[in-house]
């Protein structure tokens, strides 16, 4: 309901009492919530409770990421055992050993690929607010006082007497533009993730399927 509708309710206001008239009251003040813009201290809580999600985020990722690498090393303890079985080898012709070979070194290749995807999830990458190039005017220019990268440009005294002069206004363009710098790292990190755990999969297709080449050859 926009501000009409709840100038319609001003009559029946004055004309109620007691718990009625409080619950039209905060019925009207829901109305008026639900439709305003935010205040600036309003605006600045809500960036902090988005940025400290991101933040969040960016901490499942690293976990995800770890988990995918336990995993693998539980695959390739599966591999080590194959390759000690010195006895088994022996019991394939050469043509035989030339196949099993030939899948290990593919589940090789595979988890050297699998290690690099693993290594680009969890590098802390670059992103790097881009308060340079702001063109919402100079009133509310971020003033680099958050993020690091900007903050060392500055002297202690320097940094001290921005945050002095520093608006509110500013300080949100700056949240703001610091949020859309995590979402980008968000985003490439999901996209690694998804890689990694695709390389996984691979891993674990092809253990499966060595393993069952390997038994058959043994046993044949």
């Amino acid at each position: 309901m926009n501000s009409e509708g709840t100038a319609l309710l001003e009559p029946e206001l004055a004309d109620l009492e007691g718990d009625d008239k409080k619950r039209l009251r905060k019925e009207k003040k829901r109305l008026y919530d639900a439709e305003r813009t935010l205040e600036e201290w309003e605006r600045y809580r809500a960036l902090v409770d988005a940025n400290d999600e991101a933040f969040e985020q960016i901490d499942v990722t690293n976990r995800e990421a770890r988990f995918a690498l336990i995993l693998m090393g539980a695959l390739n303890a599966v591999v080590l055992v194959l390759l000690t079985r010195a006895d088994a080898l022996d019991a394939l012709t050469s043509t035989e050993r030339y196949w099993v070979v030939g899948l290990f070194v593919g589940y090789v290749v595979i988890a050297i690929a699998f290690l690099l995807q693993a290594i680009e999830a969890l590098r802390p990458g670059r992103f790097r607010p881009r308060l340079w190039d702001w063109t919402h005017g100079e009133s509310s220019r971020p003033a680099g006082v958050r993020y690091y990268e900007d903050v060392i440009r500055k002297s202690a005294s320097e940094c001290w007497q921005a945050w002095q002069n520093v608006r509110l206004v500013q300080l949100n363009a700056e949240l703001c533009v610091q949020l859309h710098s995590l979402s980008l790292k968000n985003q490439h990190k999901h996209t690694a993730i998804r890689r990694l755990y695709t390389g996984l999969r691979a891993m674990a297709l092809l253990l499966g399927l060595l393993m069952v080449i390997f038994a058959w050859l043994v046993w044949t």
